[in-house]
């Protein structure tokens, strides 16, 4: 059934404005969405700029609430309330949450503007170094700005913008030095070296700044109990954090008991610590090696997923395995996925792996652990779900990030492969569950840091104990715990999300159902949250009956 013209045109035009808006306004975002016109840009990152946002967004909402929902077919339906969803959240994180008031992490977007250019073949190199020129000499207005709309920072958060300060000369060294390598001018590159000159002073002004801001900036970094509840319901989880809790400790146990299941079968004398030691003896000799196993796994589960069928694999995707930049590397403590630009002639995903501070201690570069990961961030995980959500052409879907279903769905499917067979070993599977541990032990750390139960001291201490972490890596992850309330939470509550939607499905299709279906709907209905996907299958099922 089509629906009314009118209100489908109107749909249209907001669905388009928002988009167009959004672009602009995040000229980084643009550069990973495949949308080049921006290239040259850094966000104005000014006061005006955010209340901007806030009072587009609250018309918009506004517009979006007089559509006729009764005059849009079923897809537009579903176009709609995405659309509705997406500023909602926007408009809590920006009026009530207020991160861009407390959290000075401007190095890290200056970063993050300059890797796709580097690392990216979307066009010739001289032109993406132009483009990348352009942007280092709009650092110090950047910067700038940043010192004008931090008016309520906190401490922990001033630390981790300055340890990725601390790396940000080397990126602009990596620039500079590929232009003396390319085809520029002469010229080009004594202006871009300028830029980076006049950049590193911003950063040596900005330092300074950052370390006078410290004495009296806050210690508290959670939004607390009320906001967390109301972060939750706009997420649209459909669970409270008492719920969330209680389900991470459910899976925190499961995970121990099958942990000494699995120990027993590699070897009956074994403790699961004995275990893991035992499997994780098998590492690389270099970090160059572990590179090759990531590559060699990842080529291998793309290959299993078409040979049983699993997903339908987008044309034109590829995946880039590379070393994690040092800019990074404080926030990325094992590895990253960086997705594929809708708009890039050719889908290319990135996989970032991150090398150990000590070169020599390579034990988190195990083979099972390297394929278990693998499969979280390749095939069929985050690369494969991103390359399919991409060929959305509803804007609003594109535009719509919902971290239970991205996290949810990678973490789905380092079971399910190994339910149709790939890595089946009791090795695996040990690896698999003492990751399960971990992400249960996320759920429990990040609703007690987000509604203010934890300190950052004891978030540390309490997923080093659960989890086994070393000191540093159980640092860096608590650093990305407090920054992003709800975040981490929704790798396995995502994952929980799935497969009640999957077990809801297959009664609803009975003997016709299979996983395949189920998958393609899944990864091709874009990024929205998993309710979103829940209803837009009962809507597809219900026009089958």
């Amino acid at each position: 059934m089509k629906g009314s013209t009118e209100a489908t045109q109107e749909l249209e035009e907001i669905r388009k404005e928002v988009f167009d808006f959004v672009m602009k306004e995040e000229p980084i975002r643009a550069t990973s969405m495949g949308i080049h016109e921006y290239d040259g840009e850094l966000p104005e990152g000014s006061r005006e700029a955010q209340e901007r946002k806030i009072a587009k967004f609250e018309d918009w909402l506004s517009e979006l609430s007089e559509v006729e929902t009764g005059d849009l077919a079923g897809e537009e339906k579903d176009s709609l309330k995405t659309g509705k969803h997406i500023l909602e959240l926007r408009l809590f994180e920006l009026k009530e949450l207020r991160k861009w008031e407390s959290n000075p992490n401007h190095p890290q977007a200056i970063g993050a503007s300059l890797l796709p250019l580097l690392k990216r073949n979307f066009a010739p190199l001289e032109e993406r170094l132009k483009s990348a020129g352009s942007r280092i000499n709009q650092i110090p207005d950047f910067l700038a700005n940043a010192r004008e709309v931090i008016t309520d920072p906190i401490e922990l958060w001033i630390k981790i913008s300055l340890e990725s300060l601390e790396r940000l000369p080397g990126l602009l060294g990596v620039v500079e030095s590929t232009a003396e390598g390319s085809e520029l001018s002469q010229t080009e590159i004594r202006e871009l070296k300028s830029a980076g000159q006049n950049a590193r002073k911003a950063f040596e002004k900005y330092k300074v700044w950052l370390e006078k801001k410290i004495d009296g900036a806050k210690e508290e970094f959670a939004i607390g109990p009320e906001k967390f509840e109301v972060l939750l319901e706009k997420q649209k989880l459909g669970y409270e954090s008492d719920e969330i809790t209680e389900l991470g400790k459910k899976y925190l146990a499961e995970s121990r008991k099958s942990m000494e299941n699995y120990a027993r079968m590699i070897n009956e004398d074994h403790s699961v610590r004995d275990a893991i030691a035992e499997v994780e003896k098998n590492t690389p000799e270099d970090f160059s090696k572990a590179l090759s196993w990531y590559k060699k796994s990842i080529s291998e589960s793309r290959e299993f997923v078409k040979k049983k069928n699993l997903a339908t694999i987008p044309e034109n995707e590829d995946i880039t395995v590379m070393e994690t930049p040092a800019y990074l590397r404080n926030l990325i403590p094992f590895a990253a996925y960086i997705s594929p630009a809708k708009y890039d002639e050719t889908r290319e995903g990135v996989y970032l792996v991150t090398p150990p501070g000590d070169q020599e201690d390579l034990s988190r570069f195990a083979f099972w652990s390297i394929r278990n990961t693998t499969v979280h961030e390749g095939y069929p995980g985050h690369h494969l779900q991103m390359s399919a959500s991409v060929e959305s052409d509803d804007l609003f879907a594109l535009l719509s990030h919902a971290t239970e279903t991205i996290e949810g769905w990678a973490h789905y499917c380092e079971e399910m492969m190994k339910n149709y067979g790939f890595d089946d070993t009791p090795e695996a599977r040990l690896i698999q569950m003492k990751d399960r541990r971990w992400r249960a032990a996320r759920i429990i750390a990040d609703v007690k840091l987000s509604t203010g139960k934890f300190s950052y001291r004891e978030g540390v201490e309490y997923m080093a104990d659960t989890v086994g972490m070393d000191e540093q890596s159980a640092e860096a992850e608590v650093k990305r715990y407090t920054q992003n309330p709800s975040y981490q939470l929704s790798y396995l509550l995502g994952k929980h999300k799935i497969d009640l939607l999957k077990e809801h499905v297959n009664q609803k299709m009975g003997g016709n159902y299979n996983d395949k279906f189920f998958h393609d709907g899944l990864i091709y209905g874009g990024s929205i949250p998993i309710k979103f996907h829940r209803d837009r299958f009962n809507r597809k099922l219900n026009c089958r009956d």
